[in-house]
């Protein structure tokens, strides 16, 4: 499969981003979208460029730190499931498929795809925290 991607690229928080254009060709349905990525970076890593900056850990559709925007839906169009789930299969051969870092005030941004989620882990250590108390031994 042949994908066009369209990925949002930005230094840092303070510079102003846009939209860059990659091919991503000869593509296995099979692939996830973040191997996808995987696959542009080592042809940008190749030619001396700089690789696009995006979260991710577990890769099983576990933890969330691979959320993204895929064709302005947050996690793209395989509901529900993350980003690291969704297949190339899920996609039209030829397709132009846009990728954006999530946007929203609790989560800034910080490179490319890669957005600060310390507002979300402190909200967990606080519910936690909560629950804990409750909880008697």
């Amino acid at each position: 499969m042949n994908f066009q991607l369209r990925v949002w690229r930005q230094k840092d928080a303070k510079s102003r981003g846009r939209l860059v254009d990659y091919d991503a060709k000869e593509i296995s349905p099979n692939t996830s979208l973040l191997e996808m990525l995987d696959i542009i970076n080592d042809g940008l890593v190749t030619r001396g460029e700089e690789p696009i900056a995006f979260d991710s850990d577990c890769r099983e559709g576990i933890c969330g730190t691979c959320s993204l925007t895929v064709n302005g839906e947050a996690h793209g169009p395989d509901h529900p499931g993350a980003v690291c789930e969704l297949y190339m299969r899920k996609f039209r051969d030829g397709e132009t498929i846009t990728v954006e870092p999530f946007r929203a005030k609790s989560f800034p941004l910080i490179k490319d795809l890669v957005v600060d989620r310390s507002a979300l882990a402190a909200s967990f250590r606080r519910a936690l925290a909560r629950r804990l108390r409750r909880i008697r031994f």
